[in-house]
């Protein structure tokens, strides 16, 4: 316990003790103290006394790298030094040096007051027991007369029984130099007031502290070391660098302001907040708060984003006080402030955007995972969401490709968590929020402009916050203190390690999500492929991503994970100004911006429904858009009765009255505001929804909405409408759309259909002809050769439903090598494609070879699609030998018996798609009228004629036999003027169904009769009778 009794013999003698001043700043141990001088002109100069002949023992110290198991605490250490420490510190004194090792320790006598007339330190520790009297010589003993007053003090406490002396066991503190869990430890004595013991200064702004046992509930004699920050203000900081302190302007003033104040001194904390493992909150002295007196001496200055965390009573407005009040005078940091003098351009800039603004509105549009959109009184205004990141590319530790190889970025789909950043926002498009400007960004060579940071809220909610805190954005860690930043960034970094702990988002343990998405936006090729799958569909929800103009949309549909651009049918809407063909800029059309700005307040990235009607020759699809009616109800159940599911019985409630929200279409609207005139073309026309675009455009030419608020536009509109001769597919954006080419005319000489004579008719069999009728699925509409007129479609027998499993689970469950280079499949070949919307094998044929791309046809599905080269190596595969090549193609082609497409594209699109209605994923039965015998155009490339029926009861219950109640889709089509039967050579009709003939013609003459629509201006036929 005692120090060894030879330290003299390296000792430096000093010659007579000379006496000293000073105040104590520190007390190392109880018989260690650190001494200052007075200040003069910056921190004054500091000595360390170890008091003479008497050892107090060693405190404990924390663990380091050299010395991981730390230093052990001796009996009753710490208790002379809490003594020592309340007796000296802050206190003037008078001291000796009596003697000095070569390290530079100094050892002496220490007594309160300026004279050695006070007490002697070191005679009272000993007097309380907690101080062991060196062992000196015996003559060198005799003749101190202070050790011997040190001799008798201790054999007094010895009888007595004080301190180290007693009987009593020693309590040994329990330190904990660290917490582990930072964020456990500041939700459990958040904002609680702890009584604590500095024992370092970092610098003027950071102090270590020893948190008391009586303020924790952590065990008996537990103190915990806990490294805090002040809250709301940053004085300038101090580094060490090469083990040397270097410290910013007025860092050493600060330091010592806040040393001679603290250093050792009683306090209370309050944490408000945890930071890097570090704690922020407020320190308060029983003489008041240091952080404003830093303030009010020019030595701190107040950090916006960090004073909302101040939770001491009006201590914030203190502190802005406090700082206005060196800024004044011009105190130390502010020595070369200037008040800011408002120019012209400087006060219009004060009533646009400026950090501290605060502005209200209603957010319109949302970016990629860290920005918004605010319609304000003002106008729209971009914000960031300050002091967070939206998700990053991940690093794969690949090599990059080459730039041959790379495709186009599109960071909403390709980055992960992108995408799921921006649903999250997108949740409050149409809100009201209230945005507080924390910073500018100035323009960086990465970015387009300057970015305005601020702290976006709706009602309660943060936006940044509810990112941060699923895991879908980052906080930024700054590198300077003193950066700007928002006001709830010690709540950002809560919820990001709360994120982080619960595997939220981005720090998951799972794979990322993967949004493969078909972006069909200029590619013809790809937009005819999808066409039938959207056309199948009565209405499917969909996302507007970008609004072009008031009737041109891109459009993401999750059902068919693609991209498209639609253009709104049945209308004409102005164009807005654009670059022509020769480079000139073309104005504004009168009202499109007015039609834009509606559209797109209405659609921007709002859930929306579509109804695809067709596509144009680029490749752009044609159809109907459908919204949420801003506010409306409905006193019937538009979707029909309601039905219990449990029992699926409608319930008996025909007095109740269902409210629902129906969907109103966009092209109603904005004819109904004047933005727009009906189109009216032939496919508009058959549209149900044309008389509700004629009552909007009516009621808006009757109370002079828009467009037509513009006599001359009226005029004009109406010598259009009176000479023009509209074109038979319906468009948008100024008819801008044209039927798709390759389609042939028709050239049937339909006179000679004489089916009903009689002549025709001698001899013919009335009987029905006995078919077979199988279960079957329809898969899709085949692309007829040129000149043929029939209604060509796909189809698989259910009763090779094992097969193909078979073939399906053969492909898909290993891996295939792909073509060698310059070896890829010629046309005719077979190979195996990988299809781009299930990304699954399917066995194909090569139809179509070019150096750039491969076209295949999947043989046991009949579709068809277009592989470019750059996807060889990840999309084509050879064919296996063995049974999956010899296993004939599972789906054959077939078209309907008896009638044929009319040759107006319009109408043929129209027709194909109410068969597609009919039969989409659904059984049917199918007979095979006729193989071989070649009616109407047909003889180029025939294909089985069949019979279509759509079963009432299940396929497989009904047999190989039809049921009358059966569907006939032929019939239906016919009924409803949608085909026409094909012309026969009378010589062929004793080989034909008679009694199918007739049913087919009767249905046919009765559409024609209504005037249905193929026969809507009457027999067409007899106008191309002749090719």
């Amino acid at each position: 316990m005692s120090s060894p009794s030879n330290d003299k013999q390296d000792v430096k003698p000093v010659g007579p003790p000379s006496l000293f001043l000073g105040i104590v700043k520190q007390v190392l141990t109880g018989d260690t103290i650190v001494i200052r001088d007075r200040p003069v002109n910056g921190p004054p100069p500091e000595r360390t006394i170890v008091l003479s002949n008497i050892s107090c023992g060693r405190i404990a110290r924390k663990p380091t790298v050299g010395n991981p198991s730390g230093i052990p605490e001796d009996p009753f250490a710490w208790e002379a030094r809490e003594f020592a420490r309340s007796l000296l510190i802050g206190k003037e004194v008078c001291y000796s040096v009596e003697t000095e090792l070569p390290s530079g320790r100094k050892y002496g006598c220490v007594y309160l007051g300026k004279s050695t007339s006070g007490d002697n330190v070191a005679l009272a520790l000993v007097e309380q027991g907690l101080a062991e009297v060196r062992r000196l010589n015996p003559t060198l003993a005799e003749k101190n007369k202070v050790y011997q007053q040190l001799l008798a003090a201790q054999e007094q406490a010895k009888s007595l029984g004080k301190g180290r002396w007693s009987s009593e066991p020693a309590l040994i503190r329990s330190v904990l130099w660290s917490v582990e869990d930072t964020r456990a430890f500041f939700e459990k004595y958040k904002n609680q007031p702890l009584k604590a013991v500095v024992e370092n200064v970092r610098d003027g702004c950071s102090v270590q502290a020893f948190i008391l046992p009586e303020s924790l509930q952590e065990g008996p004699n537990t103190f915990v070391l806990l490294t805090v920050a002040m809250s709301g203000i940053k004085s300038p900081s101090i580094r060490y660098e090469d083990g040397k302190m270097v410290a910013e302007p007025w860092g050493h003033d600060a330091l010592f302001f806040v040393e001679s104040r603290l250093l050792q001194r009683d306090i209370t904390i309050m944490i408000e907040s945890v930071f890097n493992q570090n704690f922020v909150g407020s320190i308060i002295h029983p003489n008041g708060n240091i952080a404003e007196l830093l303030l009010r001496q020019g030595l701190a200055r107040c950090i916006d984003w960090n004073l909302s965390l101040v939770s001491v009573p009006g201590a914030a407005d203190a502190y802005r006080a406090a700082e206005k009040f060196a800024k004044e005078r011009r105190l130390r940091l502010w020595e070369d402030y200037q008040p800011i003098q408002a120019t012209e351009q400087q006060v219009e800039t004060v009533r646009t955007i400026v950090p501290g603004k605060t502005f209200s509105g209603i957010i319109c549009e949302v970016g990629n995972g860290d920005n918004v959109s605010v319609k304000c009184a003002d106008g729209v205004h971009k914000f960031f969401l300050s002091s967070i990141r939206a998700p990053r590319p991940q690093v794969t530790g690949k090599e990059e490709e080459p730039p041959a190889q790379r495709t186009r970025i599109r960071p909403l789909y390709d980055i992960p968590y992108v995408f799921e950043a921006r649903e999250v926002l997108r949740r409050y498009i149409g809100k009201p929020v209230t945005v507080h400007v924390d910073y500018i960004q100035p323009k960086t060579p990465n970015t387009v402009d300057e970015r305005i940071c601020a702290t976006v809220q709706s009602e309660n909610t943060n936006l940044a916050l509810d990112l941060v805190s699923k895991g879908l954005a980052s906080v930024i860690r700054y590198r300077n203190a003193n950066d700007s930043r928002t006001t709830f960034y010690a709540d950002l970094l809560g919820a990001e390690e709360i994120a982080q702990s619960k595997g939220l988002g981005m720090y998951s343990k799972q794979d990322p999500p993967v949004h493969r998405i078909a972006d069909l936006t200029g590619n013809v090729a790809k937009s005819r492929q999808f066409l039938s799958f959207l056309q199948r569909a009565e209405r499917l929800d969909g996302l507007v991503e970008f609004v072009f103009s008031a009737s041109r949309f891109r459009v993401y549909i999750p059902r068919e994970t693609c991209i498209i651009t639609l253009l709104l049918s049945g209308i004409q809407c102005p164009r807005r100004g654009r670059v022509g063909p020769d480079g000139s800029a073309l104005p504004d059309m009168p009202f499109s911006n007015e039609a834009y700005a509606f559209a797109k307040d209405l659609c921007m990235q709002r859930d929306i429904e579509i109804k695809v009607e067709t596509i144009d020759r680029v490749g752009n699809f044609v159809g109907w858009i459908f919204l949420d009616s801003p506010a409306s109800s409905s006193t019937s159940n538009a979707n029909g009765p309601e039905v219990n599911k449990s029992s699926g019985k409608k319930k008996k409630k025909p007095t109740e009255v269902v409210n629902v929200k129906p969907k109103t279409n966009l092209s109603v609207m904005l004819i109904s505001q004047g933005y727009g005139t009906v189109h009216r073309a032939p496919a508009t026309e058959r549209s149900p929804y044309y008389q509700d675009l004629i009552k909007a455009e009516e009621d808006a030419k009757a109370s002079r909405c828009g467009l037509w608020s513009s006599d001359e536009f009226v005029k004009e509109w109406e010598a259009e409408v009176k000479n023009s001769d509209f074109a038979a597919a319906s468009g948008a954006e100024d008819g801008n759309f044209v039927p798709l080419s390759g389609v042939s005319e028709y050239l049937d000489d339909l006179s000679g259909l004489q089916i009903n004579d009689d002549s025709a008719s001698k001899g013919v069999n009335n009987e029905a002809t006995k078919v077979s009728w199988k279960p079957a699925q329809v898969t899709g509409i085949s692309k007829p050769p040129s000149g043929s007129q029939g209604l060509r479609f796909f189809a698989q027998h259910l009763s090779d439903a094992a097969t193909l499993i078979k073939i399906s689970q053969a492909l898909n469950s290993q891996s295939f090598p792909s073509f060698p280079p310059e070896s890829y499949p010629k046309k005719g070949s077979l190979c195996i494609a990988c299809f781009s919307l299930d990304n699954c094998w399917y066995r194909a044929r090569v139809i179509r070879s070019s150096p750039k791309s491969i076209a295949v046809q999947f043989i046991d599905f009949g579709n068809e699609e277009v592989i470019e080269a750059a996807e060889y190596s990840s999309r084509l595969s050879p064919l296996p030998s063995g049974s999956l090549m010899q296993l004939p193609p599972q789906v054959k082609e077939y078209r309907l018996a008896f009638v044929q497409l009319p040759p107006d594209v319009a109408d043929r699109t129209f027709a194909e798609r109410a068969f597609c209605d009919l039969v989409e994923n659904k059984e049917v039965k199918l007979a095979v009228q006729y193989d071989s015998v070649p009616c109407g155009n047909e003889s180029i490339k025939p294909v089985p004629a069949v019979t279509l029926l759509l079963p009432t009861v299940d396929v497989k219950s009904s047999g190989g036999s039809s049921c009358p109640t059966d569907l006939d889709i032929s019939e239906s089509l016919l009924s409803n003027g949608l085909v026409c039967v094909e012309p026969i050579q009378p010589q062929l009709l004793k080989r034909l169904p008679h009694n199918l003939l007739h049913k087919y013609l009767d249905a046919q003459a009765s559409a024609k009769k209504e005037r249905k629509n193929i026969w809507r201006y009457g027999d067409f036929r007899a106008d191309i009778d002749q090719p």
